[in-house]
């Protein structure tokens, strides 16, 4: 088995997860237990592995929070979407809208991680695809989104936005309009300027 798990009958795995609310929380669920629980086939034994890739089962098989909280129906979509998200993590990041794409893009990003044909690439694209159809995506954003969330919510409370300078004086501007007397003595304008340059314009 590749990277990630399959069945060759989705309608398998689709069975045994419409009955996790309804067969209560048994001690086990392994290769040895599934019979017990009306899966007899050899080809139902990769629900096991399955269920523990998606983080329903710990690596002895005992049933765990997300298995339990599963079978509330109140939370069963958004924790299946979670564990799903969490576990397929690496096409998540490369399509965050992966429960939406195509066969061929799914098979295209399953086609590396596993060493088999065709068909197992096939029945892999269809295990996720039955996986996400107990998933409720749009409950649960991805985790880039809820971060672009939160960084919205800081700068609609005004986070991470730079203060304004505080005044460190006074500022004065004045408009100074001068009637300069009619003469041809240079050196009237000069004394009058050169008082402005004193009085007014000096920092002294």
């Amino acid at each position: 088995m590749g990277k990630y798990p399959y069945i060759l009958n989705t309608g398998r795995l689709k069975s045994f997860v419409e009955k996790i609310p309804k067969i209560g929380i048994p001690a086990k669920i392994n290769t040895s237990t599934l019979p017990t629980l009306g899966f007899k086939s050899t080809n139902d034994r990769p629900i096991a592995s399955i269920l523990q890739f998606i983080d329903f089962i710990d690596s002895n098989g005992v049933p765990n929070q997300n298995y339990k909280d599963f079978r509330d129906s109140s939370k069963a979509r958004t924790v299946m979407a979670s564990a799903i998200r969490k576990a397929y993590s690496e096409l998540f990041d490369l399509y965050p809208d992966a429960y939406e794409k195509d066969n061929q893009s799914l098979k295209d990003f399953f086609a590396p991680t596993t060493e088999a044909g065709e068909q197992v690439i096939q029945r892999t694209v269809d295990t996720f695809k039955t996986l996400c159809s107990f998933a409720d995506f749009k409950a649960v954003p991805s985790e880039g989104k809820a971060r672009e969330k939160e960084e919205g919510k800081g700068k609609a409370e005004g986070e991470g936005k730079p203060l304004a300078p505080m005044p460190t004086g006074v500022t004065i501007n004045l408009n100074i309009q001068l009637a300069l007397p009619a003469t041809e003595d240079a050196s009237v304008y000069d004394k009058i300027f050169k008082a402005l340059k004193e009085h007014l314009l000096s920092r002294d």
